[in-house]
């Protein structure tokens, strides 16, 4: 990240999460072909990722021979490897992944093990010039299945993984930080919660400046958050965010007309069998309904006309996207304005932007890409519509004036 007023271009990149990659193989063709391609599309010689690398691939390049290959790799590709994306440990794509996704939580051990892998890839593979990588990870667990004896584990081996952070930076000099993402249904869903756990943690634990927070902007336009507001909490409860990843939630406003069913039908178009799309309301007396996947809360909503007027669901939609197939349904921009005032109005606040869009391959077949160049030409709109959007605020630097310094 920037050591002065916003972020160059070439610091803008995209989690790529959103290319199906199950082994070492896959990701480094993925590299020479989607990463290269979008970076061709935006005119940049280099360009910082926060790639995905799956745990089968982050075990691969525990080998010597796999990393120096890996390491040339992004040199040729102009792959300024910055952050990493943790959180899914699998396949993520080509199966019905749902609730998995969350699977191992951090009371597992394959889950410090996976993280301690990506770790050590990461401190290797930080630009010269760049002394601290960020890492998103699970907010602990999915919060249906949670319990305190599963938190205590949890606990115990995130201390575990500070702890080897800690001794990783006094062996290397590079400072790796693990954010934990709220996410909508998860232990950590909300600011409020993400500030108790974090005020408990930083008294308990003598390594926690290596463990921060991903704010994820659609998960929290999900959760009915005013993100400039979230943002200025997390700040005045001294909670050190390392990445913030920009993403669109989908809104879907049901009308009291006979349009509703139309709505509804066309609404339905978005449920889909690979990911979890989480849904919350708001009731007349303003309380929050939540759904754990979309079509439950179709089939509610078809039963009680005018009950909940706003529908907001975890589908990451392009970040372009105001509207979608119907006038009702939209994305979830104004909590991106937020999210961009927050940083335009605090200038020492400079934490990794990543775009998170894994969802192009699921999207109703009249808004996706029906091919590999036209996805990538989406993702390399998404990026720089994040531009336009810097540039209106006065945070956008030219490539030239490009440096880095703690992400924190």
């Amino acid at each position: 990240m920037n050591a002065g007023k916003g972020w160059t271009p070439g610091q803008i990149g995209y989690c790529s999460n959103v290319h199906p990659t199950r082994d070492l193989a896959g990701l480094q063709s993925s590299i020479e072909q989607h990463f290269q391609g979008v970076r061709t599309l935006r005119g940049l010689q280099a360009q910082n990722s926060g790639l995905w690398i799956s745990a089968l691939a982050a075990s691969r390049l525990q080998q010597k021979s796999a990393r120096s290959a890996f390491l040339n790799l992004l040199q040729r590709s102009g792959l300024r490897l910055t952050s990493l994306n943790g959180f899914p440990y699998g396949q993520f794509h080509d199966r019905a992944i749902k609730a998995e996704v969350y699977l191992p939580n951090w009371a597992e051990p394959k889950r410090l093990a996976y993280s301690l892998n990506l770790a050590h890839i990461l401190a290797q593979a930080l630009p010269p010039d760049c002394h601290q990588g960020v890492i998103s990870t699970v907010p602990l667990g999915y919060a249906a299945t949670w319990t305190p004896t599963l938190q205590q584990r949890a606990e115990y081996q995130l201390r575990e993984l500070t702890a080897s952070l800690a001794q990783l930076h006094r062996e290397t000099g590079k400072k790796i930080v693990f954010c934990l993402e709220m996410e909508p249904d998860c232990v950590l869903e909300t600011t409020d919660q993400a500030i108790a756990f974090f005020r408990r943690w930083q008294t308990t634990d003598p390594n926690h400046p290596y463990l921060a927070l991903c704010f994820d902007v659609c998960h929290q336009a999900v959760m009915f958050e005013d993100c400039f507001q979230s943002l200025a909490k997390l700040r005045q409860a001294q909670v050190a965010i390392g990445k913030i990843q920009l993403s669109n939630a989908l809104i879907c406003r049901l009308p009291d007309d006979g349009r509703r069913e139309q709505v509804l039908k066309t609404l339905s178009d978005f449920c889909e069998t690979t990911y979890l799309h989480q849904v919350k309301a708001r009731d007349a007396q303003g309380r929050l309904q939540a759904w754990a996947d979309l079509p439950a809360a179709l089939v509610e909503c078809a039963k009680l006309p005018g009950r909940y007027p706003e529908l907001r669901i975890h589908f990451h939609i392009p970040l372009f996207s105001e509207q979608l197939l119907l006038p009702e349904l939209s994305g979830s921009q104004i909590a991106l304005s937020q999210t961009f005032d927050f940083l335009a109005s605090h200038e020492d606040f400079r934490p990794v932007l990543e775009v998170e869009t894994y969802s192009w391959g699921v999207l109703p077949a009249q808004l996706r890409p029906t091919t590999e160049s036209a996805q990538l030409q989406g993702i390399a709109a998404e990026l720089n519509w994040v531009e336009d959007q810097l540039r209106q605020r006065r945070l956008l630097q030219s490539q030239a004036q490009e440096a880095y310094a703690d992400a924190l």
